[in-house]
């Protein structure tokens, strides 16, 4: 009896094993090779669904608002000596508002209380106008267009103490806007009120609305 047969058989079995891993693993490779097409289909796919919008190079700017005068840094009544009952002593100054938007009207106020004993025998009155050829100081052209205030130094100190209680003095409406100030101030005959020295100051502002 020949022996050959069963080993043919084993052979064969090893052949068609190898033969099935062999397909089994095209098989993986055909499967591997079909997913990595599909996924690359729908990436291309998805890529070739774009769509965009821009909105670039935003720029805002804020208002500007300011307030300038006419002194140069000084004082109006600087250094004045010998105040004499019945000789007042004026002074004018422009205040001009340049800005990018329409502010709220302009207050004038006590930039501090006034120090030394002579404010309350002050006499102060200030007017709001115009002067078409504007000197510091020299009110030769000045036009009244309104009394601001008028009464004593020491009590205009006391109700304009600030920009809350600041005395209106004109709503400019366009830049460059300047009004022109008369301030004038006279000692009271009286006779506590010789001898003794104030020192003072004022404000102007306004804001945006």
């Amino acid at each position: 009896m020949s022996i050959s047969g069963p080993r043919t058989s084993v052979a064969g079995r090893r052949r068609s094993g190898r033969s099935l891993n062999s397909l089994a693993i095209q098989l993986s490779a055909f499967a591997l090779t079909f997913i990595l097409i599909a996924l690359l289909v729908v990436t291309s796919s998805r890529a070739a669904f774009v769509a965009q919008n821009d909105n670039t190079t935003n720029q805002v700017t804020s208002a500007a608002i300011a307030l300038s005068d006419n002194d140069s840094g000084t004082a109006m009544f600087n250094g004045v000596t010998n105040l004499m009952p019945g000789s007042p002593v004026t002074r004018c100054i422009d205040v001009t508002y340049t800005g990018t938007v329409d502010p709220t009207a302009v207050l004038l106020y006590a930039n501090a209380a006034p120090t030394g004993t002579l404010a309350p025998y002050l006499d102060l009155t200030v007017q709001v106008g115009t002067d078409p050829t504007p000197v510091y100081g020299d009110c030769t052209g000045f036009v009244s267009s309104g009394t601001v205030y008028t009464g004593t130094l020491s009590a205009f100190a006391t109700a304009h103490a600030g920009y809350a209680t600041g005395a209106t003095t004109w709503d400019p409406i366009g830049s460059p806007e300047t009004r022109t100030f008369r301030f004038v101030i006279s000692v009271q005959d009286n006779s506590a009120a010789a001898n003794k020295t104030s020192t003072f100051g004022f404000s102007w502002e306004t804001r945006t609305s």
